[in-house]
C-alpha cells in the first residue's frame, strides 16, 4: 500500500498540473498526500522534509538561474539572439530549424555546458527562430529538451555528471562503450527529428501559428526593429557570449556563476550600441528568475518526501530484489535505474543508487564494466524526465508554456523516445558484451 501511495502522490501531481493548477499548489496537494496516506505527520512533513528541499534548492540555484535570466535578456534585446536565428533560418531554411537548434543544444551539453544555462542560452534563439519560421510555442521546450536531455548525454565522451559518475563505481572512463552510445544516441537523435517536425507539419494542417503575451511581443518588436535598420550584431560577436559561457566554465574552471557573468557583459560591451533599459532588464530578470527558483524549488522539494516516505524504501528493495532472482543482468539493471530515477526526479540520484548496489555483484557475474557504464547512463535519461524533474518544471517556465500544452511532446521526446533507446542499449549489450563464463 505504501508503495501505491508515493505512485499516486506523482500521478495526482501530473494531473493537476496538467489542469492548469498552478505549480505551487499542485506540489503541495501531491506532498500533503502522500504524507497523509503513508502514516507521516503531515504538518512536519511539509515545515521539515518538504521545506528542507525546497531551500536547499533555492540556495543551490537561484544566482545561477538570476544570471541565466539575465543572460538570456541581454541577448534578446541586443538583437543578438536574433542574429543568430535569422544566420540558421538563412543557411539551413524554415524547414530545418528544429534540427538545428536540437543539434545546438547538443553541442553545448557536450561542450560542458549545464542544462540549465543550456537552456537559457538557447531560449532567445529558439523563441526568435519560432517567431520567423511562424510554429507554435507550446513545442519550444520539448524542441530545448531534446537538445540538452537526451541524445547527447547518451554519447561516449560527454562530459555530463551522468558519464562521469559510474566511473566511480566500475573500473571505466567516459568513452566507455562506444559503439553502444553513438548508435543509441543517433537513434534517439533520428527518432526525436521525425516526432517534432512532424508536430510541425501537424501545426501547420491545422493552423496553428506562433502567438506570444505582451512582454514577449515587446521584446521581438526590438529585434524586427533593430534587424529593420541593419543594427543586428554580426552573427559571430552574436555567438562569442555563450562560446565564452562554455570556456569559462569548462577550459578556465570557474564558477557558474562567473561564467554566466562572463557572457553578459561580453554581450554587453560586444553589442553596446544596442544595450538599453538595463534598470527595467535587471528588474524583469528578478522577477523572472523567482519565479522558475520557486516553482522548480517546490516541484523538486517532492523528492525529499517521497524518499522519507515508507513506500520509497519498499519500491527500492523491490527493484534490487531482482538482481538476485536469475533475471538477464542487463535488463535488471537498465529497469532499476531507470525507475530509480523516475523516483528520485533525478538521472544523477537514481543512476548513483543503483550502481553503489548492483555494480560489484554484477561485475562479480562476469557483466562487463564498459555496458554497464553505458546501459546506466542511458537509463539515467529516461523516467527522470517525470513531471516533478526541476528540468522539466525549468523549462516550461522559461519558455513560459504550461504543463497542459507542453508536457504532453516533452515527454514524447525526453521518456518514450529515450525509453526505447535504452530497450536498443540492452540488446546491443547482450550481443557485444556477452556474460564472461
Amino acid at each position: 500500500m505504501d508503495m501505491i501511495v508515493v505512485l499516486l502522490g506523482l500521478v495526482l501531481l501530473l494531473v493537476l498540473t496538467l489542469k492548469k493548477v498552478p505549480v505551487v499548489y499542485a506540489a503541495l496537494v501531491s506532498v500533503i498526500f502522500v504524507a497523509l496516506f503513508s502514516g507521516m505527520p503531515v504538518v512536519d512533513t511539509v515545515v521539515g522534509e518538504y521545506m528542507t528541499g525546497f531551500a536547499g534548492f533555492v540556495q543551490s540555484s537561484f544566482l545561477m538561474l538570476l544570471l541565466g535570466t539575465i543572460l538570456s535578456k541581454v541577448m534578446d534585446i541586443t538583437g543578438a539572439a536574433r542574429s543568430i536565428a535569422s544566420f540558421i533560418i538563412g543557411r539551413v531554411g524554415m524547414k530545418f530549424a528544429i534540427p538545428a537548434i536540437v543539434i545546438a543544444g547538443g553541442l553545448l551539453t557536450y561542450g560542458g555546458v549545464s542544462s540549465f544555462v543550456s537552456c537559457f542560452a538557447l531560449y532567445p534563439i529558439t523563441l526568435a527562430v519560432f517567431k520567423e519560421a511562424n510554429m507554435p510555442r507550446y513545442l519550444m521546450p520539448a524542441t530545448i529538451g531534446a537538445g540538452i536531455f537526451t541524445w547527447v548525454t547518451m554519447l561516449p565522451g560527454n562530459p555530463q555528471v551522468q558519464n562521469i559518475i559510474p566511473s566511480s563505481y566500475l573500473p571505466t572512463d567516459a568513452m566507455a562503450a562506444p559503439v553502444v552510445g553513438i548508435v543509441c544516441g543517433i537513434f534517439t537523435l533520428v527518432l526525436i527529428l521525425l516526432y517534432l517536425m512532424w508536430e510541425v507539419k501537424k501545426a501547420q494542417k491545422n493552423h496553428y501559428v506562433f502567438e506570444a503575451d505582451e512582454n514577449t511581443n515587446k521584446v521581438l518588436e526590438q529585434a524586427d526593429q533593430l534587424a529593420k535598420e541593419g543594427k543586428l550584431p554580426n552573427v559571430i560577436l552574436a555567438v562569442l557570449p555563450i562560446v565564452c559561457v562554455a570556456v569559462v566554465l569548462n577550459v578556465l574552471k570557474q564558477d557558474i556563476s562567473v561564467a554566466l557573468l562572463s557572457g553578459i557583459l561580453l554581450c554587453m560591451i560586444l553589442c553596446y550600441k544596442n544595450v538599453h533599459g538595463v534598470l527595467q532588464l535587471l528588474s524583469e530578470s528578478v522577477a523572472g528568475a523567482a519565479q522558475v527558483t520557486v516553482n522548480a524549488s517546490a516541484i523538486v522539494a517532492i523528492g525529499s518526501v517521497i524518499k522519507a516516505a515508507p513506500g520509497f524504501n519498499q519500491i527500492v528493495d523491490g527493484i534490487l530484489s531482482f538482481s538476485t532472482a536469475g533475471y538477464n543482468p542487463l535488463i535488471i539493471f537498465g529497469i532499476a535505474t531507470t525507475l530509480l530515477c523516475g523516483l528520485n526526479a533525478s538521472g544523477m540520484g537514481g543512476l548513483a543508487t543503483t550502481l553503489s548496489v548492483l555494480a560489484e555483484p554484477f561485475m562479480a557475474m562476469g557483466v562487463d564494466p564498459a555496458i554497464l557504464h553505458r546501459v546506466g547512463v542511458i537509463a539515467s535519461v529516461g523516467l527522470d524526465s517525470l513531471p516533478h524533474s526541476g528540468g522539466i518544471v525549468a523549462v516550461l517556465q522559461i519558455c513560459g508554456v504550461s504543463y497542459k500544452d507542453g508536457y504532453k511532446h516533452l515527454f514524447v521526446v525526453t521518456v518514450v523516445i529515450t525509453l526505447m533507446a535504452l530497450a536498443l542499449s540492452i540488446l546491443m549489450g547482450n550481443i557485444l558484451y556477452p556474460i564472461a563464463a
